[in-house]
């Protein structure tokens, strides 16, 4: 190895001196730079930080932060971002984890993240008015109230969605209680919008149950939805009314067609509903009908309609246990319907025609019948008696129509038969019961009769006297009914006052005339002398055609309404319209 000279040695060290110089006046002239860019930066964040764009500034101190050759400022530069910096990363971090997790799905998380941002947000708004400002700054960078709102409304409308199944409810409804009450309107509105959603859901898995009338499954399923809507603490009213005007609805339309074995079953499915219905309609109705039934097939037992009460009995045994009553019923029907036992007395022999009633006629049981050979047979019991039969043979064989037992023609018992007839809608023939015997006191062809007083009959346009009329019939000497005179149902007026009884049947005497075609009245008349012409009202007949003209009739009939027709010089004017039922 070469040795050193003194001058090399003497030149390795100045060279050595230089290049140490060197590199201490680099890293002064770096030193200075990085100082300078340190303040620029300082200064650069300051003026944002004045300026109140507190974001931007929190970023040029960072930036001046991290240089680390000097360390002017420092103190002061962590101070303002021991403020700012906490606030930005949060709201990074909650704006972050707030889209992760509604992306994911997770709505418990996102509530948690959602709580987390109003907790920070109500401890800044707190605080001083640098954390104030640098929140708001945030608030807008990341739009997190708008992504929040969309968050929250997309949840709710995913739920709503949801919503299909039973076994979803309580999980679903247990989500829409976590999401904020804000994104509701309020607490109110947050708990009337979601039992709104509930009861349409409810209600239209209802509708199709009550369309289909099963009453098991409308049951089931209210019922069913009544226990859940107390457990979300909603209302159940509606679900209550719902059920009780449909099932309501449902009893009522088998009660209204009788079918009292669907009324029964539907009955026993209804009593399953819940105690909170115990006060319903539907429930009360059911009590109320089975009493009546009860009671009205007890009333037709008494009316000897046992057929019917069976009937009855039979369909509520689903709903109560009436074999008692159908036995007693059974047993009782050939002892209050004597017409099994005439048919027993004359096998072979048919009765088209029957009637039979309970103490009358001094008997306990009394039946009529008429033979297709036309016998009218009379048959009465009495205790344990044979029934004792009368047979009266009917003049020209009438084919019969009713029969019925009437107590207000005589003092006797009276069969009161309607036939039909060759010049009327009836014919009425009345037999008198005495003893064994009877005896025929009416036989008369009319459109109707009605009994008007005890002995006193009102026929329609019967044959022979009183024919067209409404004729009053009494009983002679010899017990027989005869015409006795015409009944007025009218008013009688002068055709002037016929405006005063519109909707009154009237009778008045007039001329009848023509205008127009039309046949008419003359009701006023006076002479316009400006005009020089009559000016004339006028009644308008109509219901028949009166022969000639201007003649002079007497009119029954009723004035219902107006009509416009043309008088005599082709002006429109409105007159009565007259009916006319009679002209005399």
């Amino acid at each position: 190895m070469f040795k050193l000279t003194v001058y090399k040695k003497v030149n390795l060290s100045r060279n050595l001196r230089l290049f140490i110089f060197i590199i201490c006046l680099l890293a002064v002239g770096g030193k200075i730079v990085f100082a300078h860019e340190k303040i620029d930066d300082y200064r650069e964040a300051m003026k944002l930080f004045e300026s109140g764009e507190l974001i931007a500034a929190e970023k040029q101190f960072q930036l001046a932060r991290k240089n680390p050759f000097v360390l002017d400022h420092n103190q002061e530069m962590d101070q303002i971002l021991s403020i700012l910096t906490p606030i930005k990363e949060e709201m990074e971090e909650i704006d972050e984890q707030g889209q992760d997790y509604f992306e994911e799905n997770q709505l418990a998380e996102l509530v948690q993240t959602y709580e987390r941002w109003q907790e920070n947000a109500k401890n800044w708004l707190a605080g001083t008015a640098i954390q104030q400002d640098m929140y708001g700054e945030m608030l807008v960078k990341t739009e997190m109230e708008k992504d929040f709102h969309d968050y929250f409304s997309k949840s709710k409308t995913s739920l709503a969605a949801s919503l299909k199944d039973p076994a979803d409810e309580e999980s679903v409804y247990q989500d829409f209680m976590l999401i904020p009450a804000d994104y509701y309107g309020g607490d109110s509105a947050k708990v009337n919008e979601v039992e709104a959603l509930f009861i349409q859901y409810y209600s239209l898995k209802m509708q199709p149950l009550f369309s289909n009338e099963n009453t098991s499954s409308i049951v089931e399923e209210g019922s069913r939805q009544l226990k859940m809507l107390s457990t979300f603490s909603m209302d159940t009213e509606w679900l209550k009314n719902s059920l009780d005007s449909n099932l309501l609805r449902v009893l009522t339309k088998a009660m209204n067609k009788e079918d009292y074995a669907a009324f029964a079953e539907q009955a026993t499915s209804v009593k399953k509903l819940p105690s909170v219905m115990a006060e319903s309609k539907v429930i009360a109705f059911i009590e109320t009908s089975q009493n009546n039934l009860l009671t009205k097939a007890k009333n037709l037992r008494d009316n000897n309609k046992f057929e019917e009460a069976l009937s009855i009995y039979q369909g509520l045994m689903s709903l109560e246990d009436t074999s008692m009553q159908i036995a007693d019923a059974e047993w009782e029907w050939d002892k209050f319907e004597p017409i099994r036992v005439l048919k027993r007395q004359y096998p072979g022999k048919e009765f088209p025609q029957t009637i039979n009633s309970r103490n009358i006629f001094g008997a306990e049981s009394v039946v009529a019948a008429i033979s297709n050979e036309g016998i009218l047979y009379i048959g009465k019991l009495e205790g344990q008696e044979p029934m004792a039969i009368s047979e009266t043979k009917l003049v020209n064989a009438p084919v019969i129509e009713k029969l019925v037992f009437q107590n207000d023609m005589s003092e006797y018992p009276v069969i009161l038969i309607e036939a039909k007839s060759q010049q009327r809608a009836h014919r009425y023939l009345a037999f008198e019961i005495r003893n064994n015997f009877s005896e025929n006191i009416l036989d008369i062809e009319a459109n109707d009769l009605a009994i008007e007083a005890p002995g006193q009959l009102l026929l329609d346009n019967p044959v022979g006297k009183g024919e067209a009329e409404f004729a009053y019939y009494e009983r002679g000497i010899d017990g027989v009914y005869r015409f006795i005179k015409i009944k007025v149902d009218y008013i009688d007026i002068s055709v002037k006052e016929i405006l005063n009884y519109q909707g009154m049947k009237v009778r008045f005497n007039g001329y009848v005339q023509r205008l127009n075609n039309n046949q008419v009245v003359l009701l006023s008349e006076k002479y316009n002398y400006d005009r020089s012409q009559y000016e004339r009202s006028y009644l308008v007949v109509r219901g028949v055609t009166v022969p000639g003209t201007n003649t002079f009739r007497s009119l029954i009939g009723t004035f219902t309404t107006y009509e416009t027709i043309l008088d005599e010089y082709g002006q429109s004017i409105e007159v009565p319209v007259f009916t006319v039922e009679k002209v005399e």
